[in-house]
């Protein structure tokens, strides 16, 4: 998924939880004051309480210095002001805004009920403003909000896009949930020390903030006992409000995304899941007296608000300003420096132009020239302009790589490809620090590995060597024992043996042939590489790119596309190796397509009905900053 998709989903589920949170906030608000009496109701701390929920203190301040204020003009500017960046009618719009964007990946009947809701909000603040009528909205907005999240759960497939929005969902309700105990804990502390007792409604009105009044009865006593409401909101495992309940889901989530895996981008993200979640492990919020409770439910709130904008970095999210910002207590260890690894961030623009000597038609094509997307390398977006004009349709094909295949019909002389893209690399493991351990050497041997991986252990025309040239490579490299070793080997021998010479082969060159000829392109040369690491029963694989080299570089091979081979490491994974260079491919090396040689991985492929043509090919390869 794109991540400007990822992000319209990411932050319409954040504001759509937004906007249910406040509502029903505002609406507890309410049946307090019909509760109480209206000198407990003009008491300063119930609208510090309410700010510091939904707004800001500053916000509040700025409110108090008008002498003509009233309650209406807080819960006004609460509901429907454009200044306020989380006031109901903000939320409203900020999440219909994403949902028009994204339409293509939600139901359509997400998209006619959140529509519906944003006019009935616009012709709502243009009302002469009531308590009533602000009740009658509030009420509209929180039936909005649960039938969108009843549309969400019955109408989308469990992919990639679901589980954007259902972490967005489950990050928003324990920032919200952190938020609400650590304001109301704050404000009710001076009750306890000068009363000497509990301030009833602000615990009662915690709970029904999060909607937990009811499911708490259930399980504790009718009694507002801070500490079990506590317990309650931030540990129970089963309560769908409760932080622990929400962090688990989440990191059950991240988890399918990274298929269980921690890769180098999302060691951050792991790193803070699991400091949260020892804190859960080792916490006794009964033990705690008033100022310790303090004093652990603000680091608890930024250790929370932290992982939203982890996660946010994680994924390539915009995390835009928020009135809501509280100063940051040092919570979560930064992770050591040496276990986060650099990354790089390129523009690459591939153009192939073909000229033909007479007039064409019924040209079909296949271009694979999406650049992959993995646990080291994400692309951020993507862009394919044809001319003639012609409509693309996707698919991926049998070696995981994506494919755009196109028709044109009508009669053209110049046929023009170009594609663009953006991509982030982090540096992989460095194959020179694997120790090859005496489990991989079983799992190597092992018949499973053989079967899995038969596509990459079989020569091809491409890749074949004769015996009589692997008993030469034999000679000097030796015998294989450490299949690692033996790749490294590999890639220094041939970078020794091969001069880069662009003239002296061609796409259909065979390994055989350029293996006598110890001259080529990068494209021969890992075709030699594949026939000998395939001899020794190593898997492996072509890989078609681009090499980044910047200034000052001695490497080679950034005028086109570039090819190098990748090697399966049991336990590991596919690691990359350039004989080319005699460099592993790192953060330097933006993979587009694997296969077995390079007729699975050809970056245009296609017929047409017409004379000869000539074929032009611009490669150019940035780095954004």
């Amino acid at each position: 998924m794109l991540s400007r998709v990822a992000d319209s989903l990411y932050w319409m589920s954040r504001n759509i939880e937004r906007t249910e949170l406040n509502a029903r906030i505002l609406d507890v608000h309410l049946t307090q004051m019909v509760e109480t009496s209206s000198e407990e109701m003009l008491d300063e701390k119930q609208w510090q309480l309410l700010f510091g929920i939904c707004s800001t203190e500053e916000e509040l301040e700025a409110l108090e210095n008008n002498p003509n204020v009233q309650d209406q003009d807080y819960l006004h500017y609460l509901a429907f002001h454009s200044d306020n960046l989380n006031s109901v009618f903000n939320c409203v719009r900020v999440a219909r805004e994403n949902v028009r964007i994204s339409r293509d990946h939600l139901p359509n009947e997400l998209f006619e009920i959140w529509n519906d809701l944003y006019h009935f909000t616009l012709h709502a603040e243009r009302e002469h403003f009531t308590i009533q009528h602000l009740r009658a909205f509030l009420q509209k907005v929180k039936m909005t909000t649960l039938i969108a999240q009843g549309i969400i759960e019955s109408g989308m497939s469990r992919g990639v896009s679901y589980r954007m929005i259902k972490i967005g969902k489950w990050l928003e309700r324990a920032e919200k949930t952190a938020r609400i105990l650590n304001v109301v804990c704050e404000q009710t502390r001076e009750t306890q020390l000068k009363y000497k007792g509990e301030d009833y409604y602000a615990w009662l009105s915690a709970l029904r903030m999060l909607n937990g009044y009811e499911a708490f009865l259930k399980v504790n006593r009718p009694k507002m006992d801070p500490k079990t409401i506590l317990t309650f909101l931030i540990t129970d495992e089963s309560f769908p409000r409760s932080i622990h309940y929400n962090i688990n889901h989440v990191r059950a989530a991240v988890d399918n995304l990274e298929n269980a895996k921690i890769a180098h981008y999302s060691f951050e993200l792991y790193y803070a899941l699991e400091n949260l979640k020892k804190n859960f492990d080792e916490m006794s919020i009964h033990k705690l007296n008033s100022d310790d409770m303090l004093a652990f439910l603000n680091r608890f709130q930024n250790q929370c608000n932290d992982i939203g904008k982890i996660f946010s970095k994680t994924y390539y999210l915009t995390e835009p300003e928020t009135q809501q910002e509280q100063t940051q207590l040092p919570t979560v260890q930064e992770p050591p420096k040496s276990l986060i690894s650099s990354s790089m961030k390129y523009k690459i623009e591939h153009t192939n132009v073909f000229d033909y000597d007479t007039w064409v038609d019924q040209s079909m094509n296949s271009i694979r020239l999406t650049p992959r997307t993995d646990e080291c390398q994400r692309l951020l977006s993507f862009r394919t302009d044809i001319t003639p004009v012609a409509l693309t349709k996707g698919h991926v094909d049998i070696w995981g790589n994506s494919v755009e295949s196109f028709f044109i019909a009508d009669h053209h002389k110049h046929l023009e490809v170009k594609a663009t893209s953006v991509v982030s690399i982090q540096k992989s493991p460095w194959i020179h620090r694997i120790n090859f351990s005496p489990e991989m050497y079983a799992i190597f041997h092992s018949s499973l590995f053989k079967s899995h991986y038969l596509a990459y252990l079989s020569n091809t025309a491409y890749t074949y060597l004769t015996p009589e040239q692997m008993l030469q490579v034999d000679s000097e490299i030796g015998e294989m024992y450490n299949p690692v070793q033996y790749s490294i080997d590999v890639m220094s021998y041939l970078h020794k043996r091969f001069t880069y010479d662009g003239s002296s082969t061609d796409v259909s060159t065979k390994a055989k042939d350029s293996f006598n000829l110890n001259k080529g392109v990068c494209q021969d040369i890992s075709h030699v590489m594949l026939g000998i690491l395939r001899t020794k029963h190593i898997p492996s694989r072509y890989v078609s790119g681009y090499l980044y080299v910047g200034e000052n570089s001695a490497l080679i091979g950034d005028s086109a596309s570039h090819a190098w081979v990748e090697v399966m490491v049991p336990g590991i994974g596919w690691v990359g190796l350039d004989p080319t260079n005699n460099v592993e491919a790192l953060e330097n090396h933006i993979r587009l397509g694997v296969g077995r040689d390079y007729g699975d991985v050809s970056p245009v492929q296609g017929v047409y009905r017409g004379g000869s043509h000539k074929l032009d090919v611009k490669v150019s390869v940035s780095v954004i900053e």
